[in-house]
């Protein structure tokens, strides 16, 4: 295979992922939880679209949440060849309230996801797989993981901005002592 995918690879993966997350509780611990259900300001200069304007902080949490660790565990697990099923693990967070309380449940996940994440070995990471109609090798998916949740991060700073709640900046992160690399 060209390109193989190597342990050093997935360790600079898993460096980034982790300072993702930081970033990610960073960003919400001072969000009031009543924030976390609003939805974004809507008029002629701000529309976002049909879509975009049903979400909330509280959502976006949610479904980036629910599908790392469903790919996560879905990827190791699978077969090779394996097309990934949409996420359908909506009761992890069931009776989770939104704000707070969901950013705790956050770190549980994340601490579940991440031991996965751990186990996957150099021949997991060469794995293929299939999603939405598209091949990706197992560690092409993991970057694009990193994607999907920097895309709804800076979702959920655009709705923290509309309540007058400042983020730390992109790429602050907490954790200065790790070599990221």
């Amino acid at each position: 295979m060209e390109n193989k995918a190597t342990i050093q690879e997935f360790n600079r993966f898993l460096n980034i992922h982790e300072q993702l997350y930081l970033q990610t509780l960073e960003l919400l611990k001072d969000v009031p939880d009543e924030v976390f259900k609003s939805t974004p300001i809507d008029n002629e200069v701000m529309y976002l679209g049909t879509r975009v304007n049903t979400i909330n902080i509280g959502g976006l949490i949610r479904h980036f949440v629910l599908a790392e660790i469903h790919w996560f565990q879905a990827m190791k697990e699978g077969e090779n060849g394996l097309a990934i099923p949409k996420p359908d693990n909506a009761s992890l967070l069931e009776n989770i309230a939104d704000g707070q309380e969901l950013v705790e449940k956050y770190k549980d996940v994340f601490a579940k996801g991440f031991e996965i994440l751990k186990s996957y070995t150099e021949e997991d990471l060469n794995k293929t797989v299939s999603f939405m109609g598209r091949k990706y090798t197992v560690m092409a998916f993991l970057w694009i993981t990193f994607g999907h949740h920097s895309y709804h991060l800076g979702q959920v700073d655009m709705l923290m901005r509309q309540h007058n709640i400042y983020p730390a900046e992109y790429m602050e992160w907490p954790n200065t002592s790790t070599l990221i690399g």
